[in-house]
């Protein structure tokens, strides 16, 4: 069943997002952009959305993510959706055990295809607790 709503859509979306992401499987994450998607972090260059399963991997051989997404506003019509969320992530280091917990504001640009929506930029930046 498809989402009704933008709003929906976003939310399943990013809980799917999230899944790949603290079940340690990067390869779903393609599937979840566009093709032309761009996955923009927090103080390191701009990465396209073919490239996430290979920087994934590396990511999580050394390190174990866990992330939770707050939508807190979806905008827009037609054929993009801007999201606004908040995301908390816990980061533990898999040589150390220590463990880094962070508080980020996200942005997302959704694109419609078809009856999907799919990522079409992401990107993020920390904030201060």
């Amino acid at each position: 069943m498809q989402p009704h709503s933008p709003t929906q859509a976003a939310e399943q979306l990013l809980a799917q997002y999230a899944e790949a992401l603290n079940t340690a499987h990067p390869l779903l994450l393609p599937a979840l952009y566009t093709a032309d998607g761009v996955f923009m972090p927090n103080g390191v260059a701009s990465l396209p959305a073919g490239v996430l399963p290979g920087q994934g991997e590396k990511f999580f051989a050394k390190s174990r993510l866990h992330i939770r997404y707050a939508v807190e506003e979806v905008t827009g019509n037609g054929e993009y959706a801007f999201v606004q969320a908040t995301a908390r992530t816990a980061t533990t280091d898999l040589t150390t055990g220590q463990e880094v917990t962070r508080t980020s504001r996200d942005f997302f640009v959704l694109r419609q295809e078809g009856q999907d929506w799919k990522i079409y930029r992401y990107l993020f930046n920390s904030v201060r607790e």
